[in-house]
């Protein structure tokens, strides 16, 4: 046999050897692989001032401890963003809490929503849920909620607001990241 024909036979030999594997992989295996991909969080950091900062993906520490009564609101917002569409998302919003002093009803509301002009325009709300502190201590008080699909987003708000009397007084604290609200998948 030629050399020629030795390289022949030889290149044939792999290509029949990889046809032969190939339908065996088909055959007997399956290549899979699972991708998990996290939604954005968005962390609640409060200032001095009576709006905080919302930041995305990456909480920078720093933060306060505020008091909350009657029907006070703290708004915290993001900066804003290139233009994007959301999905109807499935959100959890918490905030980490105590109460001071006072009775029923201790109850905050937290509010997660958007905007779609410039920071001083107009807000919109699309996921929201009460929360009922019980306890002295700190705690962190979550619960989930739906969003709706939105388009023309420019940038996002949380908000917590008291839904108490006047003599009801409520500590939150945005110190430990656990003030946030965060996206944990689509609505079905």
């Amino acid at each position: 046999m030629t050399m020629k024909k030795a390289i022949v036979v030889g290149m044939l030999g792999m290509v029949l050897v990889s046809f032969v594997s190939a339908g065996l992989l088909d055959y007997f295996g399956e290549i899979s692989e699972e991708v998990v991909v996290s939604g954005p969080v968005f962390y609640a950091v409060s200032s001095a001032g009576e709006v905080g900062s919302l930041m995305i993906n990456e909480f920078p520490g720093g933060g306060t401890t505020y008091t909350i009564s009657g029907f006070d609101e703290r708004r915290f917002i993001s900066e804003e963003i290139e233009e994007i569409d959301l999905y109807a998302p499935e959100m959890d919003l918490s905030v980490e809490a105590r109460l001071n002093e006072g009775s029923v009803p201790k109850l905050l509301d937290l509010e997660f929503g958007y905007y779609t002009g410039s920071v001083d325009g107009t807000y919109y709300d699309f996921c929201k849920v009460s929360v009922n502190v019980t306890s002295e201590e700190l705690v962190v008080y979550s619960d989930v909620c739906d969003g709706v699909s939105v388009d023309n987003i420019k940038g996002f708000y949380y908000s917590i607001k008291g839904r108490s009397t006047g003599d009801v007084e409520i500590k939150v604290r945005t110190t430990d990241g656990e003030t946030k609200a965060e996206i944990l998948g689509v609505v079905e």
